[in-house]
C-alpha cells in the first residue's frame, strides 16, 4: 500500500511538470548583415569572377572604420586622383575658387573630365592631401609626372577615411561631396559610370575610376562614395580586361552596403536582443519556481490524504 501511494505522489509530480509552458517571445533573428560580413560576401563573389576586391567602410556619424577587407593594399588611383586635385585647389584658395576654375572641377567630377584634369594636374595634390588627411598609404607613383596623372597610390581604408574628413572640411566638403552627389551615369569619354556607388539611389554620392578601354593589360575598376550610412571605397583590380563582371561586381558589393542598417542600429539590436533573452530567461526561472511551490504543495496533500504526514 505504501509504495502504491509514493507511486501516486511520484506521479503527480511528473504530471504537473509536463504541463510547464512559459509564454516569452524569443529573441528575433538578425535581419541584415554586420559590415564586415557584407564586405566580406561582396569580396567573396567578386573572387569567384576573378576579381580583386579591396573594400572599406567608415561609419559617416563618428568616422570609425567599421569594416575592411584588403583594405590596406596599395592599387592605382586611376581617376580617384581627380578628388585630390578637386581637394588640393580647395584648400589653395581657401574653399573659394574662381568662378571658371569652379565650373571645370565640378565638371570634371561629374563626368571624370579627363582634359580638366591634365590642364589642373600637378604632383603636389596627393602628397599634400595625404598629409592634410592622414592617409598613411596614400602617395604619388612611380609613373607620376608632371604630366601623367592616374599612376598614384591608393588604398581602400584610406579612401573611405578621406571621404568622411574631405566632408567634415569646411573648405572642402561642400564643394567636393556636391560634386561627387551629382555624378553622371556616362563618362567625358562615353565609359559607363552607372556601377558601384553611382548605381544607388536615395541619399548616394561617388567617384569613379577606370583603366582606359582597348587595352590587352591588367585593368582597375574603382567606385568610392557613401550610403545614407557608411562612406565606402570599392578598388578592384583584375588580371585581365573584363569591364561589365568588374562594374557588375562593384554594384553588388555596393548593393549590400546600401542595405546595412547602421552601426547605432545594430548596436541597438544586439541590445533589445539581450533584454529580450534576460526577459525569457527571467521568465523561466519564476515559473519553474511558481510550479515547483506547487509541487510540493500537491505532494503534501497527497502523502496527508495517505496518512503518511500529521
Amino acid at each position: 500500500m505504501l509504495n502504491g501511494l509514493r507511486h501516486l505522489a511520484i506521479m503527480s509530480v511528473v504530471v504537473l511538470s509536463g504541463t510547464l509552458t512559459v509564454s516569452v517571445p524569443l529573441p528575433a533573428a538578425a535581419n541584415s548583415l554586420t559590415p564586415q560580413q557584407a564586405v566580406d560576401q561582396g569580396v567573396a563573389a567578386a573572387a569567384e569572377d576573378g576579381v580583386h576586391q579591396h573594400v572599406a567602410l567608415v561609419d559617416r556619424s563618428t568616422g570609425a572604420l567599421v569594416a575592411s577587407s584588403g583594405g590596406d593594399t596599395q592599387v592605382i588611383s586611376e581617376s580617384i586622383v581627380k578628388l585630390f586635385t578637386v581637394a588640393y585647389y580647395l584648400v589653395k584658395y581657401d574653399g573659394t575658387l574662381p568662378s571658371a576654375m569652379a565650373a571645370d572641377l565640378h565638371e570634371m567630377i561629374v563626368h571624370s573630365d579627363d582634359r580638366i584634369e591634365s590642364e589642373y594636374w600637378t604632383t603636389a595634390a596627393v602628397p599634400a592631401m595625404a598629409a592634410r588627411y592622414g592617409l598613411a598609404h596614400t602617395a604619388n607613383g612611380a609613373k607620376t609626372g608632371p604630366h601623367d596623372w592616374g599612376w598614384e597610390y591608393i588604398t581602400a581604408d584610406d579612401e573611405a577615411t578621406f571621404l568622411y574628413k574631405a566632408s567634415k572640411d569646411p573648405i572642402v566638403g561642400s564643394f567636393l561631396m556636391d560634386a561627387m552627389a551629382n555624378v553622371a551615369s556616362v563618362g567625358s569619354d562615353g565609359f559607363d559610370q552607372d556601377f558601384g556607388f553611382n548605381s544607388l539611389s536615395g541619399d548616394h554620392g561617388s567617384k569613379q575610376g577606370w583603366t582606359d578601354r582597348n587595352t590587352s593589360a591588367a585593368i582597375n575598376i574603382h567606385s568610392v562614395g557613401w550610403t545614407d550610412k557608411y562612406f565606402g571605397a570599392i578598388l578592384e583590380t583584375s588580371d585581365s580586361p573584363q569591364y561589365d563582371a568588374m562594374r557588375a561586381d562593384s554594384t553588388a558589393t555596393a548593393d549590400l552596403i546600401d542595405g546595412l542598417r547602421s552601426a547605432s542600429d545594430l548596436a541597438a539590436a544586439r541590445r533589445a536582443s539581450l533584454a529580450q533573452a534576460e526577459a525569457l530567461t527571467a521568465a523561466i526561472r519564476t515559473a519553474i519556481t511558481g510550479r515547483i511551490a506547487q509541487l510540493h504543495t500537491a505532494t503534501i496533500d497527497v502523502l496527508t490524504a495517505a496518512g503518511l504526514l500529521d
